[in-house]
């Protein structure tokens, strides 16, 4: 079994040889970092608010029946 030196140093390595390979990690930060600014703001709203937003009409009162 591996110690956690050795997946630090291995880690740090593939990043030495490449360092494109932060962009994916930084990009997961970055959707887990809005994720949980959402679901935060949508947690933390009250029962008024979220009826308020509960009656808003999903699209505009257009009708685009067939004569």
């Amino acid at each position: 079994m591996r110690s956690k030196e050795s997946y630090a140093l291995m880690h740090t390595e593939l990043l030495q040889h490449s360092p494109l390979l932060i962009l994916p990690l930084v990009a997961m930060f970055v959707f887990l970092g809005v994720w949980v600014v959402a679901a935060v703001r949508v947690l933390t709203r009250s029962r008024e608010e979220m009826a308020v937003m509960a009656r808003l009409p999903l699209e505009a009162e257009t009708s685009h029946e067939r004569p």
